[in-house]
């Protein structure tokens, strides 16, 4: 057999192939090796950063502390605007946007929402910020990173496989940065379902399953099978414990869905600000307010929250008024100041302060278990995703007996949640983006 013959017939097999699922799914595993492994190093910089913060800030001069985060916190705003304008803020918004764009004919759009400057940008300033103190997560970022590295392999892939679409490898992207960040494949899976692809789920569902449990298992190998909060002691739950419950859930939906547009206002009110001074003075402003929160007031504030959770739920500890409130004032003021950072974990460090201070004001007896409801029910009115909350919470922390306290947490937050806003934080920034788009699209 010629060499030309051989050619052919191997051409022939690879178009035979290439129509295959096995074959499609290749480049879903690719991906999901390539974000397990900058997922992984990014947590582990990310919460070094965390510690590293507060060393500085107590046990260095208050100078020092005060130039490092006022520094950051500006540097994680400068970054950004200069390298890549969509790598401030939480992620989710970018992914989602990028998710409902047409691979077609928005590739340079989805490039500048989940690109690789962007995900370089956005690991770097959001490190920056926490490095200062400041009062963010790595979640967020985690699935924008994610997802766009899953959808640059996926645009490379398609030069030589044929994809059912690119936006699956968004998608399958942005559950796989979940999973990867609360080490929760559940969680994932749940989240690309709720949020992400909703009636679209059925055409893809193969190559986000895979992608999950590859990244999942690749930070469980690397991480360690460990709870991302732990294995909480619950009490027994009585009649009386779902009264508390689900009153703890009405005010934790409503106060998330609050909160949600609270900060929907304060990032459209930094939108107007067009001078370039201002927004400098604006920063330097939210930078000072922070660091005499953070100093003067309470430390609790510093990062995404999960060192006051564990105190919470495994060192006797209750939440105070002030952790309460502070918890609220640091995401508030890192949007504001237009940084780089995840709201995920801040939101449910606020919702575990609540419930902890509900439960020392109403009802002792279950003091951790109101701590899980208070996060799933805040999360749920926030993020307008039920499902989810709950599911995550009960991966990270495996209470099979507490299950239904956290679905009843999850439906009635999101029930009560509906009628004080009908869209979540993400989705306004969302609407908001596509809204601006279609004004600047020329009319025909």
């Amino acid at each position: 057999m010629q060499r030309s013959e051989i050619k052919f017939h191997l051409h022939k097999l690879i178009e035979r192939l290439q129509y295959k699922e096995s074959l499609r799914l290749i480049p879903f595993l690719i991906a999901s090796f390539v974000a397990a492994g900058v997922s992984i190093l990014y947590t582990k910089i990310f919460f070094f950063a965390e510690e590293l913060s507060l060393k500085v800030l107590h046990e260095f001069h208050w100078s020092i502390s005060f130039f490092v985060t006022i520094s950051t916190i500006f540097l994680s705003w400068y970054i950004p605007f200069r390298l890549a304008p969509q790598a401030s803020g939480s992620g989710i918004p970018q992914m989602l946007i990028a998710n409902e764009l047409d691979p077609a004919t928005d590739s340079k759009i989805i490039r500048s929402l989940i690109g690789i400057r962007v995900i370089l940008t956005k690991i770097l300033a959001s490190i920056v910020c926490v490095l200062g103190g400041g009062a963010v997560g790595q979640e967020g970022p985690t699935l924008q990173i994610a997802s766009g590295i899953f959808y640059r392999i996926g645009d490379l892939s398609t030069r030589w496989i044929q994809q059912v679409s690119t936006r699956s490898f968004i998608l399958a992207g942005g559950a796989s940065g979940l999973a990867a960040a609360f080490n929760t494949p559940l969680g994932g899976i749940a989240y690309a379902l709720e949020e992400l692809s909703k009636d679209y789920f059925n055409n893809f569902k193969t190559y986000v399953i895979w992608s999950v449990i590859v990244t999942g298992l690749l930070v469980q190998t690397v991480m360690g099978g460990y709870l991302y909060f732990g294995f909480p002691s619950i009490q027994s739950i009585s009649v009386q414990s779902y009264v508390y419950i689900a009153l703890l859930a009405i005010i934790t939906g409503i106060c998330g869905a609050l909160f949600g547009r609270l900060l929907y206002q304060v990032t459209q009110l930094r939108k107007q600000i067009k001078n370039f001074r201002k927004l400098i003075a604006i920063n330097l402003a939210c930078g000072l307010l922070f660091w005499i929160c953070i100093y003067f007031w309470n430390d609790h504030t510093v990062g995404g929250g999960k060192s006051l959770i564990l105190n919470l739920m495994f060192k006797d500890a209750w939440a105070s008024p002030s952790d309460m409130l502070a918890r609220t004032v640091g995401p508030l003021l890192m949007s504001l100041a237009g940084v780089a950072g995840g709201l995920f974990a801040p939101t449910l460090a606020i919702g575990a302060t609540m419930g902890s201070l509900f439960s020392d004001i109403a009802w002792t007896h279950n003091h951790h278990l109101l701590i899980l409801c208070g996060m799933i029910g805040f999360l749920t009115g926030f993020m307008k995703t039920p499902f989810t909350a709950f599911i995550l919470i009960f991966e990270m922390t495996d209470r099979h007996s507490s299950l239904f306290p956290m679905m009843l947490s999850a439906a009635i937050a999101a029930s009560v949640s509906h009628m004080v806003s009908q869209h979540s934080f993400y989705d306004l920034v969302k609407e908001d983006f596509f809204h601006q788009k279609k004004s600047e699209s020329p009319i025909d």
